[in-house]
């Protein structure tokens, strides 16, 4: 069985999803909702203590992106390769920062996995070693 695999991410999903990452990356969280489906479903797993699954934008931003600033210092979302079919993204790379709680450096390496449906992001689901997070914290 042949799975085609396409690692084009200049333009479709590939490119929504680079600039999902370059919205959050330039602090611009509105910007990085806005391209997001309203009914979105996030997934973050029940290792960490903002784990769970939320739906829409706001359950997002609120249990989610509010946590980078009151959590961490200088947390980062760092993707480093995306592959990319017609609905379906995976990105790999590196969560860092600095726990406000211990003051104790944390960097994890993720999977994200977003899936499509018209060209817009329907489902995010993050991967990543909730331990390296949680020992930080």
């Amino acid at each position: 069985m042949t799975i085609p695999v396409h690692t084009n991410t200049d333009t479709g999903a590939g490119a929504i999803v680079r600039g999902l990452y370059r919205c959050l990356a330039e602090g611009d969280v509105e910007g990085l909702l806005a391209g997001l489906h309203e009914d979105i479903q996030w997934v973050v797993p029940p290792g960490l203590h903002y784990g769970g699954t939320y739906r829409g934008r706001e359950a997002v931003l609120s249990n989610v992106f509010a946590r980078f600033t009151t959590d961490w210092e200088n947390f980062a979302v760092e993707p480093a390769e995306l592959v990319a079919t017609d609905d379906t993204v995976v990105a790999l790379g590196h969560y860092s920062g600095t726990s406000l709680a211990s003051g104790k450096a944390m960097r994890t390496r993720f999977a994200h996995v977003w899936r499509f449906e018209n060209q817009v992001p329907v489902h995010f689901e993050t991967i990543l070693d909730t331990r390296t997070m949680t020992r930080a914290m």
